[in-house]
This record gives C-alpha cells, structure tokens and sequence, in this order.
C-alpha cells in the first residue's frame, strides 16, 4: 500500500492526467497505467490518496476509479451536463461508497501550490530557490573566511516549452525529475543542487576552482544529451539537452545573488550559440585560472577535430599559463568558441610530454596585437583518470605551484 511520502512525490504527475482532458475516462485509465509501466508506481492508489487522504491496495483503488467514472456517466446522464471529475470523485465517497467521512475539500484546483517556507521542490526532490539561495549566501562567507574557490552553475532545459507543448505537462514533469537526478549523480555530496524555476537549475561547488566547475557542467551536459536522445514518446527521441552558464565567486561576484546573476548571464551566452553547450563567465582575462609557464616554456600543438575559423590544421605555439583543468596560449587563429582540438604538450629540457582532448571555452582578441588571440581551452578529462598525468606534467615542467 503506498504511504503519503511516495504519492506527494508523484502529485504534479497523477494530478496533470486529470487536467489534460478531464473529460476523456478511457485517456485516463490508459495514461495511469502508462505511469504505472514507466514509473513503478502504484498510480491509482497514489492518486486516490492525493485526493481523499484514503489509503487503497492498488487493486481496490482501480476497481474504485473505474466505478467513480462510471458513477460520472450516471450523474451526466441524469443532470443532462457534465460533471466535473472531483465532484463525481467526491459523491461517489460520501453517497454511494460511503467511506469518506468527514471530507474536506477534494483538492479543488487540482494542483495545492508549494507549501509556504517549504525547502523541497515537490516535483524535482531538490532544493527551492530560496533554500539555494541560502546554501550560497553560507558557502560565499565560507569561501572568504577560508580562501576557497567557490562555483556556481546555471542550468536551463533547452526547448522545454516545446517539448511541454508537444508532449503535454505529465512528460514535462517526469523529463524534470529526471533531469534532476541526472544532475545530482554528477555532483558530489558537498554540492548542492537546486530547482530555481520552471526547467532552470542550480548547482552550487564549494571548494571548486573554475576548470573545474567547467569540467561538472560539461558532464551534466553530455549526461543529459545521451539521455535525451534516448528517452522518446510514442516512438519519437525527446532529444533533450540542456544550456549551462558558470560563474566563480569573488572573481565574477562577491555577493550570493550576483553571482547567480552572472552565471544566469552566461547562460544567455550559452543560449546565443544554439544552446546545448557551456558558457564561462569572464569579467577580465586575469580570472582564468593559470600556473606560469614562463620559468620553462612549453610548446604546444594544437590539432582541431573541426576546421577553426580561417581553416588551418594545426599549429605550434608557447603556452602561457597552464591548470590541471585547461590552459592559455596564443593564436593567430581566432578558434569559435566550442571547438574540440587535441593539444600534445612537450617540454624537451625536462623530458615532459602530454596529450590530452580539449574544447576553446574563451577566445579574446589581444588589445596590443591586433590579429592576435588569446585562447583558453579546457580539458575534457575524466579527473580521476587524467590528474595525476597532467600533475606530473606540470611538475617536470617546473610549472606546478
């Protein structure tokens, strides 16, 4: 027998099937059972529960649903209208089955909004806006008091309306759900991930220097683009994916709703591009992360996987500055933001060679040398597969601090 704790978690889901065509009995049946095939969930009793806070075995509650829409009939029948759903719902209970006492009102706007001051959102199981928001106002002062790095990620569901339009609200929840879970095995126990409005997310990571964030979002990102082309509705992919803006505090903002704002902003960057994609935010070129090569300089080869903008194959070049996340280097060739390229790293006085994929996350055109970039690419490592090369790596090269 489900208990409330498991139908609250379902409500937006069971109660959108009723809202969708309240009118169509056998809809409703089959819509219920396809939630019961997808999602394991006793539905009929989850929904019986939602709207009379009776507990049924999910047998009784479907022999219950099929005698309430039959009851619907008799009652449209014998008033010559239609009868709305819960008031059938509710005259079946207290006139004809006689088990529900003492009722209160069934639930009239088929959706109880959030709960004032709760910090759970009911459909997702993550945090609330203002739980997030509260989260980072305590890890931003955590952060200064101890010199932490401190990232936050701004994620919004590409195209959702659409897909809530095509696919009507009941897919719209379960694909944000499962969006939510997608997130949350990407992250680690010390982040924090929240709903913060319609399909956008938040992620907060302490303690996670900006590469690094890069490196979280970019998984989130692959995670749910496998997922979405794989989940489809009547035969159809969904093809959902998902736009992602990062910001670092202090360099991008000092304050816990500002830094949220500049990570939304990058998130509009995201967007402008085709969406599908991460965006960093940078105030200024000093914001990215970087350990001086200029003690013992590195050559670089830079191979694109895609042609880059003027065409050329590859190139040799000093790197700047280099992170166990991605590096700087400059260019005559102005990469588009997004390319994937591959950089094998030498360093001949001290034996130190390193190849690793990448992707141009920042291309700034130099203000003293016109014609020439600055480029930051991020690496598309696995971490705990790739840290401990790319630590050496910087150690033989004298780089490391």
């Amino acid at each position: 027998m489900i208990g409330p704790e498991e139908a609250s978690r379902y409500r937006d889901e069971l109660l959108a099937v009723l809202q969708e065509d309240a009118h169509n009995e056998d809809r409703i049946l089959r819509r219920l059972d396809q939630i019961r095939a997808e999602e394991g969930i006793k539905a009929y009793s989850a929904l019986l529960l939602i709207l009379t806070r009776m507990p049924f075995e999910e047998s009784e509650a479907r022999r219950h649903w099929e005698a309430i829409l039959e009851h619907r009939r008799a009652l449209a029948s014998s008033l010559q209208r239609e009868v709305a759903l819960r008031v059938a719902v509710l005259d079946y209970f207290l006139n004809l089955n006689r088990q529900l006492t003492g009722p209160r009102v069934i639930d009239l706007s088929f959706a109880e909004r959030q709960e004032p001051g709760s910090s759970v959102d009911r459909v997702t199981g993550l945090a609330t806006a203002a739980s997030f928001l509260a989260t980072l106002q305590n890890e931003t002062r955590r952060a200064k008091r101890y010199d932490l790095g401190l990232c936050v990620l701004y994620v919004d569901l590409d195209n959702f309306r659409e897909i809530n339009e095509r696919h009507g609200e009941l897919v719209g929840g379960i694909l944000l759900r499962e969006t939510a879970i997608l997130i949350t095995n990407k992250i680690r126990d010390i982040d924090a991930a929240a709903r913060l409005a319609g399909e956008e997310f938040g992620v907060i990571l302490p303690e996670t220097e900006r590469m690094g964030a890069f490196l979280v979002a970019e998984r989130i990102r692959r995670e749910v683009e496998r997922h979405g082309f794989k989940r489809s509705v009547d035969g159809r992919p969904i093809g959902l994916t998902v736009s992602v803006g990062l910001a670092r505090y202090p360099d991008d903002a000092t304050t816990a709703d500002r830094l949220v704002q500049r990570a939304e902003e990058a998130l509009h960057l995201a967007k402008s591009r085709g969406g599908n994609s991460v965006s960093v935010y940078y105030r200024e070129r000093r914001n990215f992360i970087r350990f001086d090569l200029g003690r013992g300089p590195v050559t670089i080869r830079v191979t694109p996987a895609q042609a880059p903008a003027e065409g050329a194959s590859h190139e040799e070049r000093n790197a700047r500055n280099m992170s166990r996340g991605g590096m700087l280097f400059e260019s005559d060739i102005p990469y588009a933001i997004g390319v994937d390229v591959s950089i094998a790293c030498e360093d001949a006085r001290h034996g130190a060679r390193m190849t690793l994929p990448a992707r141009v996350v920042r291309v700034e055109e130099l203000e003293d040398r016109p014609g020439h970039y600055e480029v930051g690419v991020a690496f598309l490592v696995e971490w705990e597969h790739q840290e401990s090369e790319i630590a050496e790596f910087l150690r033989r090269a004298g780089a490391a601090a």
